[in-house]
């Protein structure tokens, strides 16, 4: 997992008003710094000079699935769709380092729930206040994996899920046929 942003910072220089440009790179690429006659240092590999800024986050490793039978789905519901899908990345990465196969995130239709208030109960009653709440859903699902790993993924999300996000998870367990004698 590697993450690599670039991003310019001015720098104060005691007695000199010029700034200096510094970006952070991932320990992934090799960096040579370079220091112009402008009294610049430039950490920014050649390749992307001519970008403003770049952001690049790389995507979660997935298994593919072997026999494409479900397991588990996990949906997840919060209020804020950034934190909701942080968590969903941070749930897939766990989901590829225990060895189960997981498709990617599923977005699900957003519930929006509105409600009126009454500002004033007794002379101002027409006067009313209205509010209104979305709830973000996301969905994961794990493919081919043992049940006993399934489990010990969910008590990983839940001992690490911040405040804000609600799962529901519902599993499956597959047995063996037996012949009767």
């Amino acid at each position: 997992m590697s993450l690599t942003t670039l991003r310019k910072l001015p720098i104060r220089v005691a007695g000199n008003s010029s700034t200096l440009a510094r970006s952070f790179v991932s320990k992934a690429q090799p960096v040579h710094a370079e220091v112009n006659e402008n009294k610049t240092i430039d950490l920014v590999p050649p390749s992307v000079k001519n970008e403003t800024s770049i952001e690049v986050f790389e995507a979660p490793k997935r298994l593919k699935p072997t026999h494409d039978i479900p397991v588990c789905n996990l949906q997840m519901r919060g209020y804020l769709p950034q934190q909701l899908d942080f968590y969903a990345d941070f749930a897939q990465r766990a989901a590829y380092h225990l060895g189960m196969p997981c498709t990617g995130t599923i977005r699900l239709p957003t519930q929006t729930s509105r409600w009126t208030v009454i500002r004033s109960p007794f002379v101002h009653k027409k006067s009313q206040e209205n509010f209104e709440r979305k709830t973000h859903k996301r969905l994961l699902q794990i493919k081919d994996a043992h049940p006993e790993v399934v489990q010990r993924w969910l008590r990983y999300l839940t001992m690490n899920a911040p405040a804000g996000i609600g799962m529901r998870a519902t599993t499956w367990e597959f047995e063996n046929l037996t012949s009767k004698k």
